[in-house]
């Protein structure tokens, strides 16, 4: 009992009696989900949830999912038999979000349609360049910085997707990440009180520089699959690294529209903001009616932590 295919929804079919409903489990190892056919000849995909969600994703073509209760919950994906590859698709994909990654049923549901609907429309907009830059610098310093000291939990501390101060937000340690395509490490800080280090914890400045090129090694779609590499079978971290991506405006449909910039990483160097780290005073108040301030930095004559400092800092993020 394998993947679900056009012959097992076949022999659900014949086997079904008229006038009601057949299921059957619906691959090897898991008990918790089954496929079948109503006795209406919809296709359904059941699997048991500890929690109803509160929104459930609205139909795509004649996909539904709904609630079924009773003794137990059901999250009931289902469709008319003319959408039987759609539905096909998406199930295979959930059933392995479940069984394989660890993911949330529920979530994976949601997700997955979600791709699937994103593919089926007109895309969202393109990321800018600058989005692609800034995005690229920070999964290249969550993967090959942050996560082998803290592992998967990373993803739970990463807040830029929140639009928060710093870009990944731990109990003792907070990081901030700017990446540059200059010949020089020059950055521009958007916020007054952007190095700022917060009340009794440190701050550290990752400077990310890349090459930009239509010849570069790797685009974003290249970093993120890294990172779910990564992640392996850790479902709720990918849930939550998956989420965070779509707060900033990655979809999937992204990697057939041939906009996605290509990039060479050249260098990164981490830096301790405390000191003489070039920055505006802490104490700095604008005058009345400034509501905001933009500077550049320029870090490349300053010296950089060296692996195992930065390891020992990030230890108790």
């Amino acid at each position: 009992m394998g993947e679900i295919s056009q012959q097992r929804w076949a022999i659900l079919r014949e086997q079904r009696l008229p006038y009601e409903d057949i299921y059957e489990q619906a691959t090897e190892g898991l008990e918790t989900a089954l496929i079948g056919v109503s006795n209406d000849g919809r296709l359904h995909l059941l699997l048991t949830i500890d929690v109803a969600p509160q929104n459930l994703p609205p139909d795509l073509q004649s996909l539904q999912v709904r609630i079924l209760e009773g003794g137990q919950i059901w999250l009931d994906v289902s469709a008319r038999s003319h959408h039987e590859e759609l539905l096909t698709l998406v199930a295979n994909k959930v059933l392995h979000a479940i069984q394989i990654e660890g993911r949330d049923p529920a979530v994976s549901v949601e997700r997955i349609i979600d791709d699937v609907r994103a593919a089926l429309r007109p895309l969202a907009p393109d990321l800018s360049s600058a989005e692609q830059i800034g995005l690229f610098g920070e999964l290249w310093v969550l993967s090959n910085v942050l996560f082998p000291t803290i592992g998967p939990r990373v993803c739970h501390l990463w807040s830029g997707p929140d639009s928060e101060r710093h870009d990944f937000v731990g109990q003792e340690v907070h990081v901030e990440v700017k990446t540059t395509t200059r010949s020089e490490p020059r950055h521009e800080i958007s916020r007054i009180d952007q190095l700022r280090p917060p009340n009794n914890k440190r701050l550290l400045f990752v400077s990310v520089m890349l090459e930009r090129s239509l010849g570069g090694d790797e685009t974003l779609a290249d970093r993120v699959d890294e990172i779910r590499e990564k992640l392996g079978s850790d479902g709720h971290a990918l849930d939550v690294f998956d989420s965070r991506l779509a707060q900033l405006g990655w979809h999937e449909g992204l990697r057939q529209t041939g906009t996605l910039l290509r990039f060479t990483f050249r260098d990164v160097h981490v830096f301790e903001v405390t000191g003489t780290f070039p920055r505006l005073p802490d104490d700095y108040v604008p005058p009345l009616g400034v509501t905001g301030i933009k500077y550049n930095i320029n870090v490349g004559s300053l010296p950089s932590l060296d692996v195992s400092t930065v390891q020992e800092f990030l230890s108790v993020a």
